[in-house]
């Protein structure tokens, strides 16, 4: 019997899930003495390479990271092209290979989002059933501050321009968001129903700019298996602080991020 048709075969006997990747083409291949595959999503306008020192931490612990790009948020795409659809497929295509490596090694699956990231994991969390053993979330955006609803009567209005960022540049993507792209979250996350009981962890300090503390520690209180994490972030020095921005140790601070990095270690043993 030939390796891809076992593959296939163990693909089908998963049918209780809703993820299908039997079709699948598998170009990536994780290091054989992985213990685990984690997929990282970065979060609006946020360079995806930077989360590359969060994949590290899992590298260290011998869990394979996956790092995703989303459509508008590298050189061959715009703001133009983004639609909820189009990032679900970002999503979709990597998610599939990790779980095709998952099944053939026997290991678990992890994921890391923050804030637009958090949305996208959960969306595919609750439409695809991803059988992921644990996921993190920081600064996740599903409750918002109360002021960020002027950003969603723009686009209702129909509008498609874009605001400009207020990122440090060696953090961002682009030099502003499109409205386009606060549109296609803002349709992901209304959707979102959280009703899995897949464990997970969100991770936010008390000054967050974009996302509301209360209302989300609220959210986790009545998700089932859901921990909550209040971070006191302390970063770098620079010309201002940006609360909402948690995904490395410059941006967290030195004790933060050995909060963060410890409890995802812990999670992982």
């Amino acid at each position: 019997m030939t390796k891809r048709l076992c593959l296939i075969i163990l693909l089908t006997i998963q049918n209780i899930y809703a993820l299908n990747c039997s079709n699948i083409k598998q170009e990536l291949v994780v290091p054989e003495d992985s213990k685990g595959i984690v997929l990282l999503v970065h979060g609006l306008n946020l360079a995806p390479k930077k989360m590359q020192e969060l994949g590290e931490v899992f590298k260290k612990n011998q869990v394979a990271p996956i790092y995703i790009s989303l459509t508008g948020h590298n050189e061959n795409t715009n703001w133009s092209q983004v639609t909820k659809k189009r990032w679900r497929v970002d999503f979709y295509k990597p998610l599939c290979q990790a779980q095709v490596n998952a099944l053939q090694k026997n290991i678990p699956l992890y994921a890391v989002g923050h804030s637009l990231g958090a949305v996208i994991i959960q969306d595919a969390l609750e439409k695809y059933k991803v059988p992921f053993k644990e996921v993190f979330y920081l600064s996740p955006a599903f409750k918002t501050r109360w002021y960020t609803g002027f950003i969603t009567l723009l686009f209702k209005m129909g509008l498609t321009t874009s605001i400009p960022s207020s990122n440090f540049v060696e953090y961002r993507a682009k030099s502003d968001t499109s409205l386009l792209a606060y549109k296609a979250m803002w349709e992901i996350n209304e959707s979102l129903k959280f009703e899995d009981t897949i464990k997970k962890n969100f991770f936010i300090d008390l000054r967050d700019e974009m996302v509301d503390f209360t209302t989300t520690k609220s959210l986790c209180n009545i998700i089932t298996n859901c921990h909550f994490h209040r971070l006191i972030i302390k970063p770098k020095e620079r010309q201002k602080t940006i609360y909402h921005l948690n995904v490395d140790r410059d941006s967290n601070g030195v004790k933060s991020w050995q909060y963060l990095t410890k409890t995802l270690e812990k999670a992982l043993k």
